[in-house]
């Protein structure tokens, strides 16, 4: 297990290097601050007075949070933008000053690295001295005043450097004398000062630290995704090779031998034709996005591409038993837990599309019924615009018919496919992080262009 707890005052680095070092080791991430500033704006959109500190606490105890790598939820609202507001920031040291609201933030926050199977990257202010004394790594990150503050006016939304730089003084002062886990660096953390360092030494001399790491990592570490809530967490044999960057030889010579294979049978049972092919990149990532009717769907997309190994999400109950596991992994599978939003295979995805591998990512999640293209998961236009990669929308018509829901066996009917023309990502300028607005947006983009695509394909499959 490795837990890392980076602690540190405001505009040390804290969350940029934690996400860096999350994606690194290819684990989750969570915002402490994020929870603080999250009550603050709950509070302040209640009326309540943060200094007050009865109301307050009662407030954190029931307020429902959700902290994401790019999104944070109060309550139901998206607040990812108002919690970094200056009205919020000036509130939150009364909020991070209440020992009750302390008490109940470190509970979840604690109950999230359970979920998590005690791994993870967690940053905050009282990390590794109160929240996880026994992480495996603990950091604590500091730089000048003067550098923190460059650092927060940039990043605030109303950047003005000397009231930024008065608040930093402030929150320093508040946080550092608080009678409840006051801001300090634990005993046995490691003190780095990261004044006139770029993100990647810094990441580098945080990584140089982890157990069994003899010095600062020259690559990304090839590292298989954990086990996330709901998971079975049974590793096998396969887990040593599931959600790797690189693949064995004999992984893409089975993965051709199988797709021959089913590419022989899909033309002659179903008569699949495949209309459109040119538009999957020859080379590079790209995210297929096929409609999905049927559990034929995954054999049936391996036929618009001869690309070495296209990777894919399946279900877990798909890599529940170990040949299953072992084959689907093969072929270039990993588990998604589809009960509740996976970051884990949401991570993987991340890391595969950044190593120029393409990657299936069916848009509305599990199998649909009938001829219209319904809600889409916003996991493809959020994976597009992070890794700045193309989507692909591909209509498959008649599968529904060749094994309908429920279906025990396959029906010899007509599959035609259609390969849409590849979505550009939009420009992603907010370093690194990805605005819900444009989600949005493609996520309507794809929608529409995937019905295009499923409509063909269903007038020339005859359905």
């Amino acid at each position: 297990m490795t837990l890392v707890a980076i602690d540190g005052p405001a505009g040390s680095g804290k969350s940029t290097v934690a996400r860096a070092v999350a994606d690194r080791l290819g684990l989750d991430y969570l915002d402490t601050g994020a929870m603080y500033r999250s009550v603050a704006f709950a509070a302040l959109r209640r009326g309540i007075d943060p200094a007050d500190a009865e109301p307050t606490a009662k407030l954190a105890r029931g307020v429902e949070i959700d902290v994401d790598r790019d999104h944070v939820t109060v309550d139901g609202v998206d607040a990812s933008i108002e919690i970094r507001g200056s009205e919020v920031t000036r509130a939150v040291s009364a909020v991070a000053a209440n020992p009750q609201v302390r008490a109940e933030l470190v509970r979840r926050q604690r109950k999230w690295a359970a979920d998590h199977h005690g791994q993870g990257v967690v940053e905050g202010r009282d990390i590794g001295s109160v929240v996880f004394p026994d992480a495996d790594v603990k950091i604590y990150l500091t730089a000048s005043g003067q550098t923190r503050a460059e650092r927060r006016s940039k990043e605030a939304l109303d950047p003005d450097y000397e009231n930024i730089a008065a608040d930093i003084t402030r929150r320093d002062h508040v946080d550092s004398t608080r009678s409840s886990s006051p801001l300090l660096a634990a005993d046995d953390a490691v003190v780095l000062d990261t004044t006139g360092m770029d993100i990647s030494q810094v990441v580098d001399a945080v990584l140089a630290h982890l157990p069994g790491r003899p010095g600062p990592p020259t690559s990304t570490p090839d590292i298989a995704p954990v086990a996330g809530p709901g998971r079975s967490g049974v590793k096998r044999g396969a887990d040593r090779v599931r959600g790797r960057v690189d693949y064995h030889r004999w992984q893409v010579w089975m993965y051709r031998f199988v797709r021959v294979v089913a590419a022989g049978f899909c033309r002659s049972f179903w008569r699949v034709t495949v209309e459109g092919g040119e538009n999957v990149p020859a080379s590079g990532a790209f995210i297929l996005s096929p409609v999905h009717r049927s559990n034929i769907d995954t054999p049936l997309v391996a036929v618009v591409t001869r690309r070495p190994w296209l990777r894919f999400m399946g279900k877990d109950s798909m890599f529940k038993y170990r040949f299953a596991d072992w084959f689907f992994t093969a072929m270039g599978g990993f588990p998604v837990h589809r009960g509740m939003p996976d970051r884990v295979a949401l991570r993987t995805c991340e890391r595969l599309l950044r190593s120029g591998q393409p990657v299936v990512v069916f848009p509305e999640g599990t199998r649909q019924s009938g001829p219209v293209v319904g809600h889409l998961f916003e996991g493809p236009a959020y994976l597009a615009t992070k890794c700045q990669v193309p989507i692909v929308p591909v209509g498959i018509g008649g599968s529904e018919r060749a094994m309908p829901k429920q279906a025990r066996g396959i029906r010899p009917v007509k599959v035609h496919i259609v390969v849409g023309s590849p979505i550009p990502p939009p420009a992603n300028t907010q370093s690194g992080r990805v605005p819900r607005k444009v989600v949005h947006e493609l996520t309507g983009v794809l929608q529409s262009r995937l019905q295009e695509v499923f409509d063909r394909a269903q007038v020339r499959a005859g359905a």
